[in-house]
């Protein structure tokens, strides 16, 4: 099993297969199977930022209101889709435009 320090993935730039900036991670979702978690997904963008603080709503308003928001500024990236094996240079392992995006 091999283990990653979330925390310091935080913030990273994430890159899809042509070296474009998808966006940085901010938020990973996890769900409890028995007495583990088990990560499911990460987000990525200024939304996810906000999701992860519990101020989605105030984050909404904020980027509005800067003239920053604007759709799929959150993508959500399946748990096998993210290339770990370089934590420097975090990598989606698809096309930016088949990850899912998120209200």
């Amino acid at each position: 099993m091999n283990e990653v320090r979330l925390e310091l993935l935080l913030g990273k730039q994430v890159y899809d297969l042509e070296g474009k900036a998808v966006g940085r991670l901010e938020e990973v979702k996890a769900e409890a199977r028995g007495a583990d978690l088990y990560v499911v997904e990460y987000h990525l963008g200024a939304y996810s930022l906000f999701e992860r603080l519990s101020a989605l709503a105030i984050g909404r308003a904020v980027l509005t209101a800067i003239g920053a928001a604007r759709s799929g500024s959150k993508k959500a990236v399946p748990w096998d889709k993210l290339d770990m094996r370089d934590l420097e240079h975090l990598r989606v392992t698809c096309r930016e435009t088949t990850l899912q995006t998120l209200n």
